[in-house]
């Protein structure tokens, strides 16, 4: 049963000082705010509703849709076909607004999306080839969204990873084969999953299909990679 009103901005409150916590422990500790961490993150559910992210970002209801409606937030149509804010979205920008001097969601957004935009393309590109090899565009944007997760990959990221895939086990979201695959993957050393996730590989394309880092990148920074891409491709 997920959580509403006060008890969710409790919830994800605890989920925020949870966060800040585990930048500092040891991997042992790690583990254990992991775990609490899982069940508010598991109260809350995966997605808030488009008036509860208003209420918890302390914006109207109006600012939060022109924000959707130009994609500076993103927004996951759920089964029951109504359009919601990933959690992940809503503790960023507020994780944002606390730990600086911004003072709104809209500095938050400015600052996103300039950020974004100065990401040098050779970060996430792969090399050009003297003989391309061929990738759809949805390959090729799988593939430089792993090369920008690659270059800010720590254990932080690493265990929510860990934390995302269990939850798509719990759901039936990803085929047991390749989540079986994956918890392999993610229990080895950062340096070897940042291999992984970028190899330019039968395999790696494979993956990258089921990958759970979906959600490493801001709005802003996944749309610079597929606009990147785009445009690579149509040149």
């Amino acid at each position: 049963m997920q959580v509403r009103g006060t008890h969710a901005r409790k919830a994800v409150d605890s989920i925020m000082r949870l966060r800040r916590v585990r930048r500092d422990v040891n991997a042992e500790a790690r583990n254990d705010v992991d775990s609490v961490l899982s069940y508010f993150e598991e109260m809350v559910g995966p997605t808030l509703s488009r008036a509860e992210t208003a209420r918890l970002l302390g914006i109207s209801h109006t600012a939060l849709d022109n924000w959707i409606d130009k994609g500076d937030i993103s927004v996951v149509l759920t089964p029951s076909g109504r359009r919601e804010i990933p959690l992940a979205e809503v503790v960023e920008l507020l994780e944002a607004l606390a730990d600086s001097e911004r003072v709104s969601v809209a500095d938050v957004i400015r600052e996103r999306r300039r950020d974004a935009e100065a990401i040098p393309e050779e970060l996430f590109l792969p090399p050009r080839r003297r003989r391309p090899r061929t990738h759809r565009v949805s390959e090729l944007q799988a593939l430089a969204y792993h090369r920008l997760v690659a270059q800010r990959l720590d254990e932080n990221l690493v265990s929510d990873a860990r934390r995302r895939l269990e939850r798509w086990e719990r759901s039936g979201r990803i085929d047991p084969r390749w989540a079986a695959e994956w918890h392999k993957i993610l229990e080895k050393s950062t340096d070897e999953v940042r291999r992984v996730i970028t190899a330019d590989s039968e395999r790696g394309r494979a993956l990258r299909q089921s990958s759970p880092f979906p959600g490493s990148l801001n709005q802003h920074e996944r749309q610079r990679v597929a606009r990147a891409v785009e445009e690579r491709v149509a040149g």
